[in-house]
Formats: C-alpha cells, structure tokens, sequence
C-alpha cells in the first residue's frame, strides 16, 4: 500500500510537501554560522573557477548554455478565434513554491488580453486536496481547469468528474508531452488534453554544456536523479548524452532518490557520498525543492570550498544561492509565465476544436542561468523576446 507521506510527493512534479518545504526552509535559516567557515572558501572557489579567459571550446559552450532557446519567438503562428468569457481554474500543485506559481500568474495575465476570468486554486501538495480543489472549481463553474506539476494518477477523481461535467483538463510543467516523449497514464486512468513544458534532453544538454565549460573539461560529477518524474528523466537523458562528449569528465554512477526523501534522507546522502568520494566536485540535482535542502548540508558540512551544484527549475531561492555562490552556482530555468500564455493559447484551441499548436509546448524558452546572467533578486526568468505581444496578436 503506498503511504500517504508518498503520495504527497508524487502529486507534484519539482515540487515538495509542506514538511520538507519547511524542513528546508529550517535548515537555510541555520546556514549562517556554516557560511563562516565555508561560504568564504566556496566564494575563493568559484572565483577561482571562472578566474582567466576561457579557451573558444569553453568559451562557446558557455555561451551555447547560457544563450535562451529559442532566440526569438517560435511559438505557435496560426491565429485562433478564442471563446467569450471563459473561466479558468488554474490550481497549483503547493503554492508557497515559486514554481508551481509562476505558470499561473502567467495565465492570469494572458487572461486579461483574452478577457477571460482566472481563478488559482492551492492544490496544497497532497492529491486530497488536488482532487478536492478540482472540484471547487468545478462548482465554481470553470469551462477548463490547468493543474500545474500535478500527476495526473494522483487526481483520477478530479479528472473523473471533470468527464462527467464536460470539462476538459490541461496542464503544465509534467514533461508528459510533446516535445517530449509523450507519457500516458497507467492503467484505465484519465490523462490530460495536453501538457505545456520545455523541450528537457535539450535543457539537460545545456546544463551538461555549462559543467564542461565551467570545469574547463575535467569535471568529477555525481549526478541525481528521481526516477517519480518524467520530466526528470527526459532532462537526464540530454544531460548524460552531453556528459558522454566530455573525454575528460568523470561522471559517477547515477544516485537516485525519491521525493519523500528530499528533508531529510538526500541531504545526509549528498554529504556522505561527497566525504567519501573526495575527488568529486559537481553535484547535479533534478528540481530545485530538492537542491534547496541539499544546499545548507554541503555548506554546513564545510564542504562548500570544493563542491559547484546546478539544478532546475529557477525557482527564486535557488537563484538567490547562485547570486551568492552559496554552493549552488548553475540553474537550469524555464520561462514559467511563457507556459502560461502557452495554456490559455492551447486553451483556446482546444475549446474551439481547432488543432492543437505542435508541439504542444509551444517552444517554451529555457537557459542555464549563472552568476553571469541571473535575474535581479526577487525575479523569474523571462525570455528576452516580446512573446505577450505575440500571444496577443494570434488570439482573435
């Protein structure tokens, strides 16, 4: 029988439960005294990392990693005559974490172009509560609802009665569809009308572009994973093929762990493994929630002076650690509000029974983000290119 502690997790995809939320929160709070002691080494490090003129090689992998993709927009370019006063349910799969936020702040203000009423729901990380909050807003009267980073097995109740009801559902940030391999849930259970990510080999190829740079070609790199999460796996591929380009890293085994284990059990993993493993000096984590707890461990166990993580996602926490050096000093980001133009634009397609934009990502820009092109703090990542105006001229 699964535990309702694992349960928790698998309803949302780069994202955690309230307690080990919390539990990283607790153990940031306490990284203060450990910064004293290793902060400043791992400052001298990174310096001592990106010290001297790269090689060209160095030089344009760096560049390839840290340059958007797309460039320019390359969205969908078929117009769309979109329906009148539409309500949206957007509901989140745990609303204290920027990522499961951002694509619904997205879709709220693409819906003032359209007119449409958005309504965001806090699916609060368990799937009682997704399931619950899919069915407030269908007593609320919404014609479409969008579950952000939320398993579709987790929310059969919710997607039931939404059937019942006519009500289609889409979704974001699952890695569940094109333009990656597409993903259908187990059994008889109901899946979604589509899901809005970013390509994820191709990002994970960007994030294994920007070690190689940054190590100049020699780095000793542990790479984790979680096997709960498609879009996990997706990123890992491109990440592992782009690693295998690198005659001269060294890429240990794969480690796994599983979302319940994020509070407590990966960080003491992390530590262990890197006091017995000295030569080891990239940590790779799949989603930023999880980075957030193994952060304060590395630095409180004085191994900040040795150890660069990257990680995904761009969640605003994380990017304040690369601001800072603070151990982690990579993200792999994708733009959110992008993926919630992107719903509503797919939402209008599907609720006029025109065809699905392909991919069904609709070409979500993504980047590796350092110290060299981090947002301000208190900001996400958006593609430099004027996509809301683009969005706003398709939609008749």
């Amino acid at each position: 029988m699964t535990t309702t502690r694992g349960r928790r997790i698998r309803t949302c995809v780069l994202a955690l439960p309230v307690a080990a939320v919390l539990a990283a929160g607790s153990a940031c709070a306490g990284i203060s005294s450990a910064q004293n002691s290793s902060g400043a080494g791992a400052d001298a490090h990174n310096a001592a990392a990106m010290a001297g003129p790269r090689s060209n090689q160095w030089d344009d992998l760096h560049k390839a990693a840290t340059t958007e993709s797309p460039a320019t927009y390359q969205g969908p370019t078929q117009s769309v005559t979109t329906p009148k006063n539409v309500k949206v349910a957007v509901i989140t799969c745990l609303s204290i974490l920027s990522g499961c936020v951002s694509p619904a702040t997205g879709a709220q203000q693409a819906a003032k172009h359209l007119g449409w009423q958005v309504r965001v729901f806090d699916g609060g990380g368990t799937p009682d509560k997704q399931n619950a909050q899919m069915l407030n807003a269908l007593s609320w009267g919404a014609k479409i609802i969008l579950n952000i980073a939320i398993d579709p097995n987790a929310v059969q109740d919710g997607l039931r009665a939404a059937k019942r009801a006519g009500v289609p559902v889409g979704a974001g940030s699952n890695g569940l569809d094109s333009p990656n391999p597409p993903v259908k849930p187990t059994g008889n259970n109901l899946g979604y009308a589509f899901d809005v990510g970013p390509d994820y080999a191709a990002l994970g190829k960007k994030a294994a572009q920007w070690v190689q740079a940054d190590s100049k070609g020699k780095a000793n790199i542990v790479v984790y994973s979680d096997k709960e999460f498609p879009s996990v796996l997706a990123l890992q591929k491109g990440l592992l093929d782009q690693l295998k380009k690198c005659k001269d890293c060294t890429v240990q085994p794969l480690r796994y762990f599983t979302g319940n284990q994020v509070a407590q059990v990966l960080p003491q993993s992390v530590v262990s493994y890197l006091r017995s493993h000295p030569d080891v000096d990239y940590v790779f984590i799949p989603y930023d929630p999880a980075a957030a707890a193994v952060v304060p461990a590395i630095a409180q166990a004085g191994l900040g002076n040795r150890v660069r993580l990257i990680s995904v996602l761009g969640s605003q926490e994380n990017l304040n650690f690369v601001r800072k050096g603070q151990v982690q000093v990579a993200d792999a980001a994708y733009d959110n509000r992008y993926m919630g133009y992107a719903m509503l634009d797919q939402t209008s397609r599907l609720l006029t029974k025109k065809p699905l934009a392909d991919p069904h990502g609709e070409n979500l820009p993504f980047v590796v983000l350092d110290k060299d092109n981090v947002p301000k703090a208190g900001s996400d990542w958006h593609a430099s290119f004027d996509y809301p105006s683009t969005f706003d001229g398709l939609w008749k």
